[in-house]
């Protein structure tokens, strides 16, 4: 039974069902949407693919101009390492279309048994189809159906409006906030991933921006005054943390409330300031043990004051954004790293009303006259989406590929946004006595909680490749990527039983323990039958210890059964001992403590401290110690790989993290069965420019 292609040209592989190109063996970093133009390229060819073709296969439910087809072509070439005025493999027809040049050969692998290639470009068989052609009428129909049950079913976007560059730096800017009358944008700035990053306005109009933080510290979440003169943000320093007020023309920064020194690598935009200037509104939490909160802050006595409580074991609420009249303020509740919800609160407190349920992403709010923006990805990409109550959200025209943070301004009809690439790949660790870092497991999507199969020949890992969130397993190099589950849910780490047949994981959304099985080398997944959180096997394989949604941690036989309470003790990101007596585990997401608890008796002891908060499984266990990322005392910003002897209590530096990860989603550990090498997760490079989008009200 023949599966997926897999396209071969010059020194490039391309897997059409993991949408991952590899060079030489290695996968190299391509966006999603670029992938899949090289996929329609690679299906085709030597035939050239007009544009109508293509921008019906890439984007078979939007309606889009060339220019994003243009910008995909241009990545390509730059990624193939295209020489200038050289075609890179792509060679161009004006206002026609495209072409991928040869010879592209194409394999079709079976199940069973090794791939054979035959040549794209062969020769049918007499009085046969080309199957290219055949592939690419079922591609524009498959697109036209498509895009008319988009319309059907959603409603055409809104006419787009006009958008032009605001910035091009180098590095990402981030976090946009435009100013009340639209005349200057102020936005973050990171030059490169070991940069701190500062606050910059840029004056619409003008060739460059103008630094107004100083340096030596992090800074995060500018908000304009509603007179344009000044900026509220948050600054962090090595312990500390602040909001400061600086004038937007330069000066002395103003202090107005201490905050938790860390935002744990959220990306929202964490501050507002209300309409009538006495206020700002802004996300933290009184200790790392409690979800972040919605607090307001009075401008003359920097007394906070708790506007929500959001239940425990989740991120919090963030975002906050005060309403036209001052009188309410929405914001984001993240339940999950991989869903939020838009909710409303008046400023005089009380029960939050919640405005969405797609238990998707939520990357942004903010507020028209009309009503409610958020960026969200509940039709699969990032769009801004407007909501109002009692009806179906509505597409705007302005989407991506990536999170959209935004900010608008109604008296000047303007709103700008940037798109925020975050792309964690997998990758090899070699522990000693020399320290190699090399990437093994890398798409257009993101890729995560990687764990070592018992023998160290296979990785099971979680990828959003396909654009939504599954579990894959491939060889321990990152080849042969096969996926296993295809569930509706949002699956969490993947464990694996003793014996490597086995992978044992939760959905994230609603707890229930599924269990996949390997046979004849297919995968079939099954409920477990009980609910409970971040599974994983004993080492002899005769029970799966979960935490209870409740709050206690279980063990239930792996064969069926009923659960034995181990401890009454929360404990989230569970991992067992290598001889079985002990289950170790965080408390809360942000905690930086890591306790266990003995098999045998209930007796819980915290044994280390100094995670970094909400990266809850950055760690991995041995025999004689434990791996584990956390951060130095002179430079939090700068995070490290440490290893703890359990005899000696004594820790050394295994290796500086080439640059910060972001913590949430990120997953456990693993390490290799002869314990040299461990998987990790690193964050690729990024890149995030500003936008503007003229008469968007």
């Amino acid at each position: 039974m023949q599966t997926h292609p897999v396209y071969s040209f010059g020194p490039f592989r391309l897997d059409a069902a993991a949408k991952v190109l590899f060079r030489g063996g290695q996968p190299v970093h391509l966006t999603r949407k670029a992938v899949e133009t090289l996929i329609v390229l690679a299906s085709r060819s030597p035939e050239v693919v007009t544009k109508e073709e293509m921008l019906a296969a890439v984007w078979p439910d939007r309606v889009v101009d060339e220019a994003n087809l243009a910008q995909n072509v241009a990545v390509i070439r730059k990624t193939l390492a295209a020489a200038p005025g050289e075609p890179a493999y792509i060679e161009t027809f004006p206002g026609r279309g495209y072409r991928l040049l040869g010879p592209v050969a194409v394999a079709r692998p079976e199940r069973a048994g090794a791939p054979g290639p035959e040549a794209a470009g062969a020769a049918p068989a007499a009085g046969r189809r080309p199957w290219w052609r055949a592939a690419a009428g079922i591609l524009a129909l498959a697109g036209v159906v498509m895009l008319l049950l988009a319309v059907i079913r959603r409603g055409e976007p809104e006419p787009s409006s006009a958008v032009t560059p605001v910035t091009r730096l180098a590095g990402k800017e981030y976090q946009p906030a435009i100013s009340p009358d639209g005349s200057a944008v102020a936005f973050v700035w990171q030059e490169d991933e070991r940069a701190l990053p500062g606050i910059w306005v840029q004056k619409l109009g003008e060739a460059t921006p103008r630094q107004v933080s100083v340096s030596g510290y992090s800074w995060s979440s500018p908000a304009w005054s509603p007179d344009g003169r000044r900026i509220a943000c948050l600054r962090f320093g090595i312990s500390s943390g602040e909001i400061v007020i600086l004038d937007a023309e330069g000066g002395e920064p103003h202090v107005v409330a201490p905050v938790q020194p860390t935002r744990f690598g959220l990306a929202y935009s964490h501050l507002d300031w209300s309409p009538d200037g006495t206020m700002l509104a802004v996300d933290d939490t009184p200790s790392l043990s409690e979800p972040l909160s919605i607090f307001l802050v009075d401008l003359k006595t920097g007394e906070k004051r708790r506007l929500t409580q959001p239940a425990e074991l989740i991120i919090g609420d963030v975002a906050p954004r005060f309403s036209p009249d001052g009188q309410t303020i929405a914001f984001i509740r993240a339940f999950h790293r991989s869903y939020q919800e838009v909710f409303t609160v008046p400023v005089t407190g009380g029960t939050p009303q919640q405005w969405t349920a797609d238990s998707q992403m939520v990357t942004g709010v903010d507020w028209t006259e009309k009503g409610l923006l958020a960026g969200s990805s509940r039709d699969g990409s990032y769009r801004i989406w407007r909501l109002a109550q009692g009806k179906d959200p509505a597409p705007t025209a302005i989407y991506g590929e990536f999170p959209i943070q935004f900010s608008h301004s109604q008296r000047a009809g303007r709103l700008v946004y940037s798109l925020v690439q975050n792309d964690p790949n997998i990758w090899r660790l070699t522990l000693g006595p020399k320290v190699e870092w090399q990437r093994i497991a890398a798409s257009s999507g993101q890729d995560a909680s990687p764990q070592y199969s018992p023998d160290g020949r296979r990785v099971a890992f979680r990828s959003d490749r396909t654009g939504e969130e599954q579990i894959w397993v491939c060889q321990a190099d990152g080849s042969q990527p096969v996926q296993v589950t295809s569930l509706k849910g949002r699956p969490s780490v993947p464990r694996w039983s003793p014996d490597g047949r086995r992978l044992v994981f939760n959905d994230a959304a609603t707890t229930e323990m599924f269990l996949a099985e390997e046979e004849a080398g297919r995968w079939r997944v099954r409920p477990f039958g009980a609910r409970g959180v971040h599974p994983v096997f004993s080492p002899d394989g005769k029970w799966i210890y979960a935490a209870a949604p409740e709050g206690s941690i279980l063990r239930y036989p792996a064969a069926g059964g009923r659960a034995q309470v181990v401890t009454h003790v929360r404990g989230l990101s569970l991992d067992v001992s290598p001889d079985g007596e002990y289950v170790y585990f965080v408390r809360e997401p942000a905690d930086t403590t890591l306790s266990h608890v003995r098999v045998a008796t209930g007796e819980v002891e915290r044994v280390l401290s100094g995670l970094v908060p909400y990266c809850t499984s950055c760690w991995a266990l041995s025999e004689d110690g434990i791996y584990y990322l956390g951060t130095r005392p002179e430079a939090p910003v700068q995070q490290s790989l440490f290893y703890m002897d359990w005899k000696t209590r004594r820790v050394r530096l295994v290796a500086d993290y080439p640059e910060p990860i972001l913590p949430i989603g990120i997953g456990p550990f693993s390490l290799a069965p002869d314990r040299k090498s461990m998987l990790v997760v690193r964050l690729d490079p990024s890149n995030a420019d500003i936008l503007l989008a003229e008469g968007f009200r």
